[in-house]
């Protein structure tokens, strides 16, 4: 499902965007405080890979219409659309098309009655998706009326949120990569909960889930001798799978990485093909360490598959050289065949 065309209204400093267009890959420029940042923020909650992310009207509503947001509730934010191909359009109509009556007993001696011609459908379908202030995101036909009366409304709305696009926004790229406390770890998350963690502990958290590592099981394993050498092994195969997904994204060089836990204590060793002696993740450059949250991030939103999401990337390699900047451009243009992307 592609998406075509966004607006933007009732959020922050942006009244009405009007429709924005959107290609493959798409850029948004203007100066700081224009509202491109609010933009990602509202198109980002259509469909949000964190599925607790949604609009707070007191927080979101435009600070010079604070008169009308005691009405606001029901306003749109968001309004979506989206473009199907033609397998898509079959599956909708096959998952969501009501069931016919059951016909009557036949009657003996009386011919069959004939059987309804299969609907034709279109070749081209527009899906539009939208979201107010409270409540999920909603789905209906674009200028579709005919095929919209052979289908049952709410499994249209369950087939279009099971089949609409990912929504990846990543922000904040600033990723120390230093040493973590994985017990101190575990707290934070469930004081604060994800959305309050600061981008080091997300990122932390995401590579111990792409790795299928469990903090309080990794910590516990640290007080026996057999369960020291079950984490080894976890180690182990947990480093080669980052690496493995790293190389997908990174094309620049080779490199390793390697998990290591020493007791409560979390490290993330780097090592360049050819060379022998590792080195912290944290000790690389500002650039390097951008391309490894970005990958990982995504790594964990696409579930690895890199594609069928929709990303939305603020002032990417703003921190790369510019031959970095040159081979993230390359990485767009590899994604944007199965993603769409927008920066």
């Amino acid at each position: 499902m592609r998406l075509d065309r966004f607006k933007v209204t009732n959020f922050r400093n942006i009244r009405d965007s009007g429709w924005i267009r959107v290609s493959e890959i798409t850029a948004l420029v203007g100066p700081n405080e224009a509202g491109k940042s609010n933009t990602f923020e509202a198109l980002y909650r259509i469909n949000p890979a964190n599925p607790q992310d949604a609009y707070n009207i007191n927080e979101d509503w435009p600070v010079d219409d604070w008169g009308g947001k005691s009405s606001g509730a029901g306003k749109i934010v968001c309004h979506a659309v989206f473009e199907l191909d033609a397998d898509e359009i079959v599956g909708l109509y096959e998952f969501a098309k009501l069931t016919p009556p059951t016909p009557p007993a036949p009657v003996e001696g009386a011919p069959s009655p004939p059987v309804p011609p299969a609907p034709t459908l279109p070749k081209a379908l527009q899906l539009s998706a939208w979201r107010t202030y409270t409540g999920a995101t909603q789905f209906a036909l674009v200028s579709a009326e005919a095929l919209a009366k052979l289908l049952d409304r709410p499994k249209l709305q369950a087939w279009a949120k099971e089949n609409l696009p990912t929504f990846v926004l990543i922000q904040d790229y600033e990723f120390s990569a230093n040493y973590m406390e994985l017990p101190e770890l575990a707290q934070r998350l469930e004081q604060k909960g994800w959305a309050n963690l600061s981008n080091d502990d997300q990122t932390i958290l995401i590579v111990l889930e792409l790795a299928k590592i469990d903090i309080k099981d990794f910590v516990q394993k640290g007080g026996t001798a057999e369960g020291r050498t079950m984490r080894s092994y976890d180690k182990r195969g947990a480093s080669k799978y980052l690496s493995d997904q790293f190389s997908k994204l990174w094309r620049q060089k080779k490199v390793k990485f390697e998990i290591e836990i020493d007791g409560p204590t979390f490290n993330i060793m780097v090592t360049d093909e050819g060379m022998e002696m590792p080195v912290r993740l944290h000790r690389r450059s500002t650039g390097f360490r951008w391309h490894v949250s970005f990958a990982w991030k995504f790594t964990h939103a696409s579930q690895g598959d890199y594609e069928g999401c929709i990303l939305l990337l603020e002032e990417p390699g703003v921190h790369l050289h510019p031959e970095g900047q040159r081979d993230l451009l390359a990485v767009f243009e590899r994604l944007s065949e199965s993603n769409t992307i927008l920066y």
